[in-house]
């Protein structure tokens, strides 16, 4: 991780180290989102920059964007974006660009990798009284970034961008950007964003740069499920080894450790919604409050409160049932984690799903396709 944090900074200072002319401005912005499915989702972003040292309104954008996931590595996603600059003789003159950009990540040390490939073009451009036009012509964008988070709320991410302009032309213009941003997620909607921006022009013919504090704040909306009658999700609850479900009895109970707690079995086409058991293996009861039950390291998943299990017996969520994981599991593999209180962290890789069937797993991660048994101890039909 200091190695792409020193990478990233040294980039962003090279590039700067020959502007004329220095700028101070602010950024500020809104985004609403939402997942449709699961690989599809929508984002509309609303932005306002100042420069000139917060005196100039320099511009307004909204940008409207559909997204698709096209693996666990990768996204895509078409931008659309409608925009108002002032000129200096203070009137406004309005634009419009399409976007395409193609989103990698990729888990690494106690972080992740995060890049970014982004073609724009503008159409119908700002010709305005002042002679100034907005180049028709594509301009590449290329970023690379690294997120830590210290902890599940709160996420630093520097990154490094690259502009390559009037690239038609032959003779492509290069400017950069540095940012380091500091996210916080507040809760499951609302996530606040702020962070110090770097960027310049350094092979204009007048270099300059521009130091500028940007604020985003981000509101999720609750995830759009597939066309039809909704079907009822039941909720969270534990099950006996006998697999009947199971009321604890008062009676105090130890904290479950790595060595007995284990996911034994996971659907990501179950009926009437995807589902996780999470099972323990010793002799005795044992309690799971403060585990993170995860699909994504990088993002807050469902931590458990009192949560007792009894010997042999599970924990079985369905997703977005009362009590449960609220994450999606791809049917395209993926990668399930618990995460112990005291930091470990064990991790289960699903195969690409089978229709109809659900994968269990024994204490020791060995795999298999068996016959959906939600709640049961011994899983029917297992195949490797």
């Amino acid at each position: 991780m200091n190695r792409g944090i020193v990478f990233l900074v040294l980039g962003a200072v090279i590039h700067t180290a020959q502007a004329q002319y220095t700028d101070i401005g602010g950024w500020a912005g809104l985004t609403l989102e939402q997942k449709v499915k699961k690989d599809w989702s929508w984002s509309l972003k609303w932005e306002n920059r100042w420069s000139m040292g917060g005196t100039w309104h320099d511009r307004g954008f909204v940008n409207a964007g559909v997204a698709y996931k096209l693996n666990k590595m990768w996204s895509a996603e078409a931008q659309w974006r409608w925009i108002e600059r002032q000129r200096d003789a203070g009137f406004y003159e309005s634009g419009r660009r399409f976007a395409l950009r193609f989103d990698g990540k990729a888990k690494r040390g106690p972080g992740q990798w995060k890049w970014r490939l982004m073609t724009t073009k503008a159409w119908n451009p700002m010709t305005g009284m002042e002679g100034n036009v907005v180049s028709e012509d594509l301009v590449q964008r290329i970023r690379l970034g690294y997120a830590w988070s210290p902890s599940n709320s709160w996420s630093l991410v520097p990154s490094y961008e690259v502009f390559m302009k009037d690239m038609a032309g032959g003779s492509a213009e290069l400017s950069s950007r540095f940012q380091l941003q500091l996210k916080r997620e507040i809760n499951k909607q609302w996530t606040v964003g702020t962070a110090y921006v770097w960027s310049d022009e350094w092979q204009s013919v007048d270099p300059w740069d521009e130091h500028v504090i940007r604020l985003n704040v981000t509101w999720r909306l609750p995830d759009v499920k597939g066309k039809g009658r909704k079907k009822s999700i039941p909720q969270a609850r534990v099950y006996s080894s006998n697999g009947k479900p199971w009321s604890p009895q008062r009676q105090s109970v130890g904290r479950c450790n790595s060595a007995q707690i284990y996911l034994s079995e996971v659907h990501a086409k179950g009926d009437p919604a995807d589902y996780i058991e999470v099972r323990n293996a010793a002799q005795e009861p044992c309690d799971m409050e403060g585990w993170e039950l995860t699909d994504n390291q990088d993002q807050r998943g469902l931590v458990f409160g009192t949560m007792i299990l009894p010997s042999g017996g599970c924990w079985l969520g369905y997703e977005s049932g009362k009590g449960s994981f609220s994450f999606g599991i791809s049917a395209e593999s993926e990668i399930i984690y618990l995460k112990i209180p005291s930091g470990e962290v064990r991790s289960w890789t699903l195969p690409l799903a089978e229709k109809k069937r659900s994968v269990s797993f024994d204490m020791l991660g060995n795999q298999g396709f068996s016959a959906p048994s939600p709640g049961s101890a011994n899983p029917n039909d297992s195949s490797d």
